[in-house]
């Protein structure tokens, strides 16, 4: 696992999937993923940047290398300037414009996270500024009375909306994690507000899930996305941290528990119930064996022990062994289904790598693993 871990940290700092420039348009930025067939980065990813400052963070953490802290703040002031250069957390840039746009309430929520852990590294206010006001912009229009989130603010129509023109531009379960920023914020100054809201935003859960523990990736959707669900859950697993309200745990271990019922006799798990798109991706069962090991460490048992060694064994399996050294030690998006079997795509992808760059982490620190470590979870 060591080796493994080696390779991926290298990747993700080393291979060029973060910015490292003295243009300030792209210097701290973060792509999307690296694509093997066409030799390319892809775009600029402002939600995934602040996942990379999340993991400067970590890895500060647990080396102490001053090194992460310097990675963390270009990063930052890179999320600043698109903030006040297009108006918001747009979605994606590719040749200096945005892919769209829009700026989604999820992305500005893992942003304002991101900020608060820069202001924990450098002690800079500015950082601690701007992620609260990242979380007002999310009040500001966003957060519904049931607690679901309207998903995107449309900056032509100068308002927050949500369609049907593609899953993520529709209320989700997915926006359940959106309350950990708020809950961080809570934890920094004590506002009722913000806890308040937070709770509200994590209530929602009970309009996503089911009764065997399935999260449905919209409200009455019969389609769950494994993902989305375990998006879900890390906003849960935090409300319980802060709260200490069992009622989410309890949520949490019932989800965990469907889970368990569909991981193949691999280790792997599908990305998709309920529709026809037959793949299975890394990201996910990094997020899944994070949050058993968060479930384990809660209960100081282990529970999912075994499952989390099956889930990692088939995690490992999407490392990428590549002269290239944009490509090596990065981790694939995802294999999928055609009439000729499981194909691994060509994009080897930033979150999934950083997600399974904790992943092993706390798996190899399992036997000593408690729940306060969730402070560092991206």
């Amino acid at each position: 696992m060591k080796k493994s871990n080696d390779k991926l940290k290298n990747w993700i700092i080393n291979s060029g999937i973060s910015e490292s420039s003295n243009d300030p348009l792209v210097n701290g930025a973060v792509h999307s993923f690296y694509d093997l067939k066409n030799n390319a980065f892809g775009f600029l990813y402002p939600e995934i940047t602040g996942y990379f400052i999340d993991t400067m963070h970590f890895l500060y953490n647990t080396e102490k290398q001053e090194k992460y802290k310097l990675l963390a703040e270009a990063s930052a002031n890179w999320l600043i300037m698109v903030y006040e250069k297009y108006g918001g957390i747009v979605m994606g840039i590719e040749n200096n414009a945005p892919t769209q746009n829009l700026s989604f309430s999820f992305d500005t929520g893992i942003c304002s996270t991101s900020m608060f852990k820069c202001y924990e590294l450098t002690n800079n206010k500015k950082y601690l500024n701007f992620g609260v006001s990242l979380l007002n912009w999310i009040n500001s229009g966003s957060i519904e009375n049931d607690g679901t989130i309207l998903p995107f603010f449309d900056h032509n129509k100068k308002t927050f909306l949500e369609n049907n023109d593609v899953w993520y531009k529709k209320k989700g379960c997915l926006n359940i994690k959106t309350a950990i920023p708020f809950f961080r914020y809570y934890k920094i100054s004590n506002s009722i507000e913000f806890l308040e809201l937070a709770k509200r935003i994590c209530d929602s859960y009970l309009l996503f899930q089911r009764n065997d523990g399935s999260f449905s990736m919209h409200i009455d959707s019969s389609v769950t996305n494994l993902h989305t669900q375990c998006y879900a859950l890390e906003g849960l697993f935090f409300a319980y941290y802060v709260t200490k309200e069992q009622r989410y745990l309890e949520a949490c271990e019932k989800s965990l528990d469907w889970c368990v019922n569909n991981i193949e006799n691999d280790g792997s798990i599908r990305l998709w119930f309920g529709n026809k798109y037959k793949s299975k991706a890394s990201y996910p069962i990094a997020q899944l064996i994070r949050l058993m090991i968060l479930f384990d460490s809660c209960e100081n048992n282990i529970k999912y022990k075994e499952i989390i060694i099956k889930l990692m064994n088939f995690l490992i399996s999407f490392q990428v062994e590549n002269p290239n050294p944009h490509a090596s030690g990065g981790f694939i998006e995802e294999i999928t289904k055609s009439i000729f079997g499981w194909k691994k795509n060509s994009r080897i992808n930033s979150w999934g790598s950083m997600f399974s760059l904790q992943a092993i982490n706390w798996f190899e620190n399992y036997e000593k693993f408690n729940l306060k470590s969730i402070h560092y979870l991206y």
